[in-house]
């Protein structure tokens, strides 16, 4: 019988806005530059799950809570309370401005006249836990569950003569946002299959979905509406897509359950789904809690520390709810796709070692998707979803190829040599890779390091010996990304941070890197002037319209981002090539206790698709992937014992002898009885399985 898990993990974690700074200590050296919020949502889901369904109030970023858009500083809200007019489907996971927002398929449950459906209501009675979500709002109670592929809903209307829209206009998020915010559904087409079962089709953020909905009530009549205005038709095809459309159900009685589901390839697909789920409520959501804990229970963690225990499974489940896995489907050419890289950029750090280490059917199926991805669109960009759009490229270059480097090491199947030649083959005949083709540099110097990390990962694994002198030959390129002072250079714009938020990122050949700063000695200082070891703190800017300022705080402090963004969240671990893995341990130590806390404003920043909430796990596992060398970092951990479930039955079980809040800093390291060289172990030894025992001590 299954532990459960599900009991410490809350859906609820990084809703809301960020309600805790440090005010002392080293976390307070630390500035937050990115907006104060999670950006998660606390819809029913499953692990790398197609469908989620909860409440729609039109929110930034997932159309839950109550925030304007908003990118640094505070944030303007929608109100004090959140308001809904119902229920969406399919969402982003803790991003930003990623300029596609889903919320589709709004169910809307209501009373009265058809325009009532677009009324907003007070949020009442939220609950909700792993594959489950719930409210109430203008006397109905709504729930929500999931399978792979179907969202199955269960209402309660605590009046006479309620009734249920289904509004497929809807894609995005509040109108009072600017039109970034929102799209217009095109090509649409309503048709009433029955009186409980109506489908559609549109084209939303340039990718044609196919929807079926059916109604389970006593005595449904349905009818189709636009415009405000209910049709005699049994089928529409929609002229103006800014006008509301969808389908209106009436019934007898006061329940009702609806079912959702769409597909990519066609209406038949959708119903097909649709027939398959079982129209029994309970037994779903039980089902969709168990999967859950099969999930949450691929790392059994042991602490007395109950408040930990929470953190951690709290964010092992939102590291696990994107990416989605599309089986069965295709999205721009890609077949069987994963979709929610949103974004690579976030992702490869942490959510991708991740699934490779605890799910790798899963990063097989990242691996068969970056693949699919490099053919069909002749590059593997920065952000691959449901949508033509393909934003977030000025963020970084090679990513999918680290990725699948990093996947080759971790041994899962897919990841071999002919797909990664093919792959970053691709990848160097895009003409955006011109100017480095021919004179070693990109516009954004960062990018430098992306690519010749790329070239130096795959030519570590390729035998083709032209390709191979290729790539090694274009990695020299790597000291042109750096000035005279060791730092980035000053001849670039940097993305979400300045030079020196960049300057210390684990690269492939830390040790180049390191003498090319000066050496240990000077590197550590430089480090350490970055964390504000023996410096002063900086107050965080929490007013609203504040880029301005912030950006001059940064400019001026040149300090680490403190986990509120994942530009530099493995800086801490650089320490490691310097020989001063005490400093990890106490950065480590200052994040797990100061920066990640309990509650919706948990998290110190954006989520994006669990590239912060991973970051957590491996912090408090005491592990953590140096992507591009294939290779684990050892830092401090902060649990007695941790037991990993690894691929083909092995298991990794994590011990930390003599620790205490005071005793963080890591004596020795073994590994199955011998000692772990330098605090690095590669990936492929670490997943035979075995026992790696930290000895802490204090300071």
């Amino acid at each position: 019988m299954l532990k459960d898990y599900c009991q410490y993990a809350d859906v609820f974690y990084g809703n809301g806005e960020v309600d805790h700074y440090a005010k002392d200590g080293l976390a307070s050296k630390w500035f937050y530059i990115k907006a104060l919020c999670g950006n998660t949502a606390p819809h029913a889901c499953l692990p790398f799950g197609k469908m989620s369904a909860g409440a729609y109030s039109g929110g930034y970023p997932t159309g839950y809570g109550t925030h304007f858009p908003n990118s640094c500083g505070g944030i303007r809200k929608l109100g004090e309370e959140m308001t809904i007019r119902g229920f969406a489907h399919l969402h982003q996971s803790g991003v930003g401005a990623i300029g596609f927002y889903y919320n589709y398929a709004v169910a809307c449950p209501f009373y009265g006249d058809l325009d009532q459906m677009e009324v907003y209501h007070p949020l009442q009675d939220e609950k909700g836990k792993p594959g489950y979500y719930a409210a109430q709002f203008n006397d109905i109670l709504g729930e929500m569950t999931v399978n792979a592929h179907t969202a199955l809903h269960r209402y309660h209307f605590l009046k006479e003569n309620g009734r249920l829209a289904v509004d497929f206009s809807n894609d995005g998020l509040q109108k009072v946002f600017d039109e970034r915010y929102f799209g217009l559904v095109k090509d649409g087409h309503l048709e009433s299959v029955s009186e409980n079962q109506v489908t559609f089709s549109g084209i939303f953020s340039g990718i044609k979905l196919y929807f079926c909905v059916e109604m389970l009530a006593e005595n449904v009549k349905s009818s189709l509406f636009a415009d405000g205005k209910q049709l005699i038709d049994r089928q529409a095809d929609i002229q103006n897509p800014e006008q509301k459309f969808g389908v209106v159900f009436d019934f007898d009685g006061n329940d009702a359950l609806l079912k959702v589901s769409y597909s990519t390839l066609s209406v038949n697909q959708a119903q097909k789904q649709l027939a398959e789920t079982k129209a029994d409520f309970d037994q779903m959501a039980d089902e969709a809690y168990r999967i859950w804990n099969e999930y949450l229970g691929a790392v059994e963690f042991e602490t007395e520390d109950a408040e930990l225990k929470k953190k951690f499974y709290s964010n092992l489940y939102h590291s696990i709810v994107k990416p989605t896995d599309m089986a069965g489907e295709n999205v721009l050419g890609v077949n069987d796709a994963v979709t929610g890289f949103a974004t690579l950029w976030d992702q490869y750090k942490t959510v991708f070692p991740l699934m490779f280490m605890l799910y790798p059917r899963m990063g097989e199926k990242i691996v068969k998707g970056l693949g699919g991805v490099s053919e069909a669109l002749k590059k593997i960009p920065c952000s691959f979803d449901l949508s033509d759009k393909f934003p977030c490229e000025q963020q970084a270059k090679m990513l999918g190829i680290m990725s699948l480097c990093n996947a080759w090491h971790c041994g899962i199947e897919g990841a071999d040599k002919e797909l990664i030649a093919r792959c970053i083959r691709q990848e160097l005949s895009r003409e955006d890779f011109a100017s480095f083709l021919k004179d070693g540099v990109f516009e954004r110097y960062t990018h430098i390091l992306d690519t010749t990390d790329g070239c130096l990962a795959a030519a570590e694994i390729l035998e083709d010996g032209e390709l191979k002198d290729q790539l090694l030959a274009l990695a020299k390129n790597w000291v042109k990304a750096y000035g005279e002072d060791g730092v980035m250079s000053e001849n670039s714009r940097y993305y979400e941070g300045d030079r020196f938020t960049y300057s210390f990122r684990l690269q492939h050949n830390m040790e180049e890197r390191i003498a090319l700063a000066g050496g240990r000695e000077k590197f550590v200082q430089m480090l350490d002037r970055f964390f504000g070891f023996g410096l002063e703190s900086i107050e965080q800017i929490t007013a609203m319209n504040s880029g301005r300022e912030i950006d001059e705080v940064l400019h001026k402090y040149h300090r680490f981002e403190g986990f509120n963004n994942e530009c530099d969240m493995e800086t801490p671990y650089a320490y490691i090539f310097a020989g001063r893995q005490d400093r990890t341990c106490e950065i480590v130590h200052e994040s797990i206790e100061k920066s990640f806390t309990l509650g919706k404003g948990a998290l110190p920043g954006n989520n994006d698709s669990g590239g912060l909430s991973s970051c957590f796990v491996w912090n408090v596992l005491g592990i953590f992937p140096h992507v591009v060398k294939g290779e684990f970092l050892m830092g401090s951990p902060h649990m007695e014992k941790a037991t990993l479930h690894l691929p083909a039955g092995k298991t990794l079980e994590i011990q930390a002898k003599n620790l205490s809040k005071e005793r963080f800093l890591v004596k020795s390291v073994s590994f199955n009885g011998k000692p772990v060289e330098n605090f690095r172990i590669k990936a492929e030894n670490l997943l035979q399985g075995g026992i790696l025992e930290f000895e802490m001590m204090g300071k």
